[in-house]
């Protein structure tokens, strides 16, 4: 699985996240917040973002890829991402987005927020060619020896729509097991994966603007659609989890 970090124990203010909602969250493995963050604190994470994806180049190996293509294929990336960008920028983790997105995590989790993992990671959907995320869940890219029980806090920098690729949700689909996946193009060189063990006509799509976030549980079947649209779509996502346990007599998975 991917790295992960402790954080400073401070805490968030203006959780926006009430009794109710937690308990939608737990029915639907999905929820949408109103902005966790400030315009001003916005346009900041915008001049990080941009400037992580503008020195890729400098970053570490494994910490820029395309998760929709080969490694060194011919055509520009489709699906960049940045992985742990906190490592290369330490202010992330004390801004008002982070301190309250974990005490967003750590109340749907029912956990103390200081006792989370995480990491972060940022996706960028190009203008007019940023490829679709296909179907999967979070928990595929999973060790399945390790108990896995976390969450992914997704926030656009940009308004996001169905046209630069919203996200969207299987209701309920957090209660099942992981279904089989395979990687993109059933090649294993690409590290995206999919599955084709869902039903599109379940999904609810969640548009939200700049500033506002989708929380989902690690095992919940999500999808974006391509970005059509002439400005790129860019999205900072933390991942939090609780403390793992090991899972005794884990199964095996073939595209681990």
């Amino acid at each position: 699985g991917t790295a992960v970090t402790r954080g400073p124990a401070r805490a968030g203010a203006g959780v926006p996240v009430d009794d109710a909602m937690i308990a939608r969250y737990r029915q639907d493995g999905f929820l949408v917040l109103p902005p966790i963050t400030s315009d001003t604190e916005l346009s900041e994470l915008r001049r990080i973002y941009d400037r992580l994806f503008e020195r890729r180049r400098s970053l570490e190996a494994g910490d820029f890829y395309d998760i929709a293509g080969r490694p060194g294929g011919d055509s520009g990336p489709t699906l960049p991402q940045v992985i742990r960008p906190e490592k290369y920028e330490p202010r992330l983790l004390r801004t008002a987005h982070f301190l309250t997105s974990r005490v967003i995590a750590g109340r749907l989790l029912g956990e103390d927020p200081d006792r989370l993992d995480f990491f972060g990671h940022m996706i960028l959907k190009p203008a007019v060619h940023g490829s679709e995320t296909p179907w999967h869940q979070d928990e595929a890219y999973m060790s399945p020896a390790w108990e896995n029980r976390g969450l992914s806090i997704w926030m656009p920098l940009d308004e996001v729509t169905l046209e630069s690729g919203c996200l969207h949700f299987i209701p309920g689909s957090h209660r099942g097991a992981v279904v089989r996946h395979f990687h993109l193009g059933y090649d294993p060189a690409v590290r995206g994966l999919a599955t084709d063990e869902v039903d599109p006509a379940d999904a609810v799509l969640c548009p939200i603007p700049a500033g506002a976030a989708t929380v989902h549980d690690c095992l919940t079947l999500h999808y974006a659609g391509p970005n059509r649209t002439a400005r790129p779509r860019r999205a900072y996502v933390l991942v939090f989890k609780a403390p793992s346990r090991p899972v005794a007599g884990a199964a095996s998975r073939d595209w681990c």
